[in-house]
């Protein structure tokens, strides 16, 4: 029969105590320990505000006793008709061993009862880790709503600064459409007052209404151009540089001519690029209703707006959008990218385009804006990867 004055057995059940941070598991460990170094039948470890809830038993079962010792004395004995139960106090609950009547329990337990703070750090441990990984996982749920929250944001953002562009966009349809509807005003004018002279020309007529048909293709091409504008991309697409100068010259034309603004692209027009080709859209736009709105405070004579598109080896490519509309201070430079900073009237500005155009740039299109100023000009740098294969979510 092992005794408790064995301090191999001392050592073993030592030993056995911390080994893991697992409440369970290193329970397990301490009781199995102790039972095949004892000679106790069974163990397990309760806690004592609920003595049916057993954390950990090893063995056969055997009841609880109705009465379980004080905390503050350091083991007791329970004789029932299954043996003789050692119970040991260790933190807020005890441990229960099992003995036949002829074993050297009371050596057991003061041998274990000298373990009682070892056991009670690695209790109290375990409770902690076990603490830490459900506040760790509180945290985590939090840290994805904050995440959803963020999102929900920049989705009502990006289509805060879509609404402004599509204000823009209306007073671009009115440029592009004034003049087609200005000449089919007048050339059904024209019929009606030939027809009430009866000094009517079929030939006349004919050259006439196919000039109205002409300008009413136009008139439409001009809605589907703005209406595909408006339209989110779910993936990317390849484009050319020449078909982005086209569509921005298709939106913008009409309306930098009425305020004498010169458009002009410089760069390979072949150079294709998969991208989403309608942020990208937006993000120029942005770029150029700024440009359109500084002109309109820096009075320039020649005013005028260039696109420089170059690549690199890095499979990258750099749209450099230049203006001569002056320079920005470098204390407003330093913030037009934060989200609501407009140096325009509330009536005239949100504060969204750039810190939008930037956002696209960045998280969408998996790119860089960048801008820098001088005494007479300012340049904004579009940096992006020549090929954005990766799936976006839907931000519209």
């Amino acid at each position: 029969m092992k005794t408790a004055n064995d301090h191999f057995i001392a050592f073993e059940c030592l030993n056995s105590i911390g080994n893991s941070l697992e409440l369970e598991e290193m329970l397990s460990e301490v009781i199995s320990t102790f039972m095949r170094w004892s000679g106790a039948i069974a163990g397990k470890y309760i806690e004592s505000e609920s003595l049916k809830c057993v954390i950990k038993h090893i063995g056969i079962d055997f009841s609880t006793p109705e009465m379980l010792i004080d905390s503050d004395e350091p083991f007791g004995l329970h004789q029932t008709s299954e043996g003789t139960i050692l119970d040991v106090p260790v933190d807020s609950g005890h441990f229960l061993f099992v003995f036949q009547e002829d074993a050297a329990v009371e050596s057991f337990g003061i041998m274990l009862s000298t373990f009682k703070i070892k056991l009670f750090n690695a209790i109290n441990a375990c409770r902690n880790v076990e603490n830490l990984r459900t506040l760790n996982f509180y945290l985590e749920q939090q840290l994805d709503v904050e995440k959803n929250k963020n999102t929900m944001t920049e989705k009502l953002m990006i289509s805060q600064s879509r609404m402004a562009v599509m204000g823009e966009m209306i007073g671009m349809i009115a440029h592009q459409w004034r003049q087609p509807i200005t000449v089919i005003g007048i050339i059904a004018n024209n019929t009606l007052l030939d027809i009430q002279l009866e000094n009517t020309n079929s030939q006349q007529l004919t050259n006439d209404l196919k000039l109205i048909d002409k300008h009413i293709h136009f008139l439409s091409r001009t809605i589907d151009d703005f209406r595909n504008f408006f339209r989110p991309n779910k993936l990317p697409q390849s484009v050319t540089f020449g078909e982005i100068a086209k569509d921005l010259t298709s939106i913008v034309g009409k309306s930098f001519d009425s305020y004498q603004i010169s458009l002009s692209f410089e760069g390979d027009s072949e150079i294709a690029l998969t991208t989403y080709k309608n942020e990208l859209l937006q993000v120029f736009l942005n770029i150029l209703n700024n440009a359109k709105d500084a002109f309109a405070e820096n009075i320039n004579e020649h005013p005028a707006i260039r696109f420089h598109l170059s690549e690199n080896k890095k499979d990258s490519l750099l749209f450099l959008i230049s203006n001569n509309a002056g320079s920005i201070p470098a204390h407003i430079l330093g913030r037009i990218f934060e989200p609501y900073f407009s140096t325009k009237s509330e009536k005239n500005g949100t504060g969204l385009g750039l810190y939008m155009s930037s956002i696209i740039v960045e998280n969408h299109l998996k790119g860089s804006l960048l801008a820098c100023s001088d005494a007479n000009e300012t340049t904004f740098a579009v940096r992006i990867p020549k090929n954005n294969n990766e799936k976006q979510y839907n931000v519209y």
